[in-house]
């Protein structure tokens, strides 16, 4: 785990009932909010869940709720168990931790919200998102919402520093500032970024990959942003091309990976 984010876990020893977990920048906070789900269970139950999944812990005092990965969110029908959990009677704490908070329909969370109303200070929600703005308001204003602060430039920049890869500058300084890109294992940012390099040095970037040719574009942005000082004219227009190209690839029926790729080759 990324050395910010275990700095974040140490200091959550003090949930509220109902919480809801938040990244910024498009941060994937999932590995942290199943760290703290599994925690607190944990302490529920005075129990070793540590090289155990979420998903095979087995308690009366823990929900786990999650979208199945072949359907598009949680149906309204899938939240009858956890409702059900939620209204019975306890003698202590119990969770239920919902993965994915933007995955909910606002149908949905309606029929949870009287549920929870009613809960008492015992019954703990937990609410995932990298996504708070989907999060319907009537939840939002009931919840307490707690961030996973980005790590700073100098923060990401000490820890590649640090952990004996060979990465050029030109990485270091776009990681740092992108940190989201390190959600992968070092080893994966590290190929990741020679390829990025090679496709520069190489003038033709080699992929079929449209999230890989955008991270790409990501790259050359970052980098024709660092010339704008020496190289005003010519970065800024280069710059505005790139822009227009990161467009084009979220528009998917728009430009083929051809033509996106002929555009991007003529900016390196």
């Amino acid at each position: 785990m990324l050395p910010w984010d275990k700095k974040f876990l140490e200091r959550q020893d003090n949930i509220k009932p109902k919480t809801i977990l938040c990244g910024s920048d498009g941060q994937d906070i999932k590995k942290v909010a199943r760290e703290i789900a599994k925690s607190f269970i944990a302490s529920i139950d005075q129990k070793d869940y540590k090289n155990i999944e979420l998903e095979n812990i087995a308690s009366h005092n823990f929900y786990f709720l999650k979208k199945d990965p072949e359907k598009n969110n949680i149906p309204i029908a899938e939240l009858r168990e956890p409702k059900d959990f939620l209204s019975l009677s306890s003698t202590g704490k119990k969770l239920l931790f919902i993965q994915g908070g933007e995955d909910i329909r606002i149908d949905g969370y309606n029929s949870l919200l009287k549920v929870a109303e009613d809960s008492g200070d015992e019954t703990f929600i937990i609410i995932s998102t990298s996504n708070l703005s989907l999060i319907p308001p009537t939840i939002k204003s009931r919840f307490h919402i707690s961030r996973i602060p980005k790590p700073s430039v100098e923060e990401v920049t000490d820890f590649l520093s640090t952990s004996n890869q060979n990465l050029s500058a030109n990485a270091i300084g776009f990681l740092s500032e992108n940190p989201k890109e390190l959600d992968c294992s070092l080893a994966d940012v590290m190929k990741k970024m020679e390829k990025y390099d090679a496709y520069l040095n190489g003038g033709d970037i080699q992929s079929k990959d449209r999230e890989e040719i955008s991270e790409f574009t990501d790259y050359l942005i970052y980098l024709q942003k660092l010339k704008i000082h020496s190289e005003a004219r010519v970065s800024l227009k280069i710059l505005s091309e790139l822009m227009d190209v990161k467009k084009s690839i979220s528009l998917r029926n728009n430009l083929s990976l051809d033509v996106i790729k002929l555009r991007i080759n003529s900016c390196l």
